[in-house]
């Protein structure tokens, strides 16, 4: 049995972790706080004021004095006690990575974008048997990661998304919403058809295959599906902690495989930014989404054994 952990926030981390899952040869299950896990999760806030979240700075949330916090831990211990698993996999946290190392299981995590170099992230790094990379093999390792290089893997970018063969690109403008929350509602925008939000889709896979462009922010998960489907895009990195889609952004713009822009366009402005997009849109095959969820899949059975 494998264990396997998906971060509540937003919904990438429970599609990344289920798309890694498909191609486990061993059973594998989910625990998550998020719709949809096989074990769910009680959430780790309470109505109580917490206390020292951090714990003196080692840690990101660990409050005292939170009822859920400890239930969410104990739910994980009992599921660790009755399956005895042989790896961990921890899509993010790391509370959940140190809890599970301290059990006694072997845990590989994600590295995330961004300037992971604070105490909390290199702990969680430095007791990891095996750390996946979402991002190409020519993507320069980050100085955060320098320390643990020997334990990275680059996968390329995972996608859940698997596009059909032969469908034909429309003129149409698509404008993608993370769950994770944006800034799009207050910005003027194109004609457009928008997903996400009120608009919500289970598989974008058929409008990114027939969009003429995109606009959506630089998650992982928005990145690796535009790339899965070559889209052309116009990505305008949100803010989020630890600077990780401006990370992301500034990779793909140095790379030429989409257009960033360095403010948000003027109404003037987007045709000439689509025309560009869409000449770089094939440089999308270099984020290497083809195979990289069985490459992870690989990458944990490997700790396992």
């Amino acid at each position: 049995m494998i264990g396997m952990y998906a971060h509540h926030s937003g919904s990438g981390h429970l599609h990344r972790v289920r798309a890694i899952r498909a191609h486990l040869t061993d059973d594998a299950e989910i625990l998550s706080s998020a719709p949809g896990a096989d074990v769910p999760l009680p959430l780790d806030v309470g109505d109580a004021t917490p206390d020292d979240p951090t714990a003196g700075g080692t840690l990101h949330w660990a409050p005292t004095n939170v009822e859920g916090l400890t239930t969410r831990m104990a739910a994980v211990a009992e599921w660790i006690e009755r399956h005895w698993p042989s790896v961990f996999y921890v899509d993010v946290s790391v509370e959940i990575a140190a809890f599970v190392r301290l059990l006694g299981i072997p845990v590989v995590t994600l590295a995330m974008p961004g300037i992971r170099d604070d105490a909390p992230h290199q702990l969680g790094y430095a007791q990891a048997s095996a750390i996946i990379a979402a991002w190409p093999d020519w993507v320069p390792l980050p100085a955060h990661l320098s320390a643990h290089a020997e334990r990275v893997h680059a996968v390329g970018g995972i996608s859940r998304l698997s596009p059909a063969p032969g469908v034909a690109r429309t003129g149409e403008t698509v404008i993608l919403r993370g769950a994770g929350g944006d800034d799009f509602a207050e910005r003027q925008w194109p004609e457009a058809t928008i997903l996400g939000g009120e608009n919500h889709v289970d598989d974008p896979t058929p409008y990114l295959q027939r969009a003429g462009l995109v606009i959506a922010a630089a998650g992982q998960n928005s990145v690796a599906d535009l790339a899965a489907t070559g889209t052309p895009a116009i990505l305008l990195p949100q803010d989020r902690p630890f600077d990780e889609q401006h990370a992301t952004a500034r990779v793909l713009r140095e790379a030429g495989i989409a257009v960033v822009p360095e403010h948000f366009p003027q109404p003037d402005e987007w045709a000439e930014l689509g025309s560009l997009a869409r000449e770089r849109a094939g440089q999308w095959a270099r984020w290497q989404t083809d195979g990289s969820a069985r490459r992870a899949a690989r990458v944990i059975e490997e700790v396992a054994r």
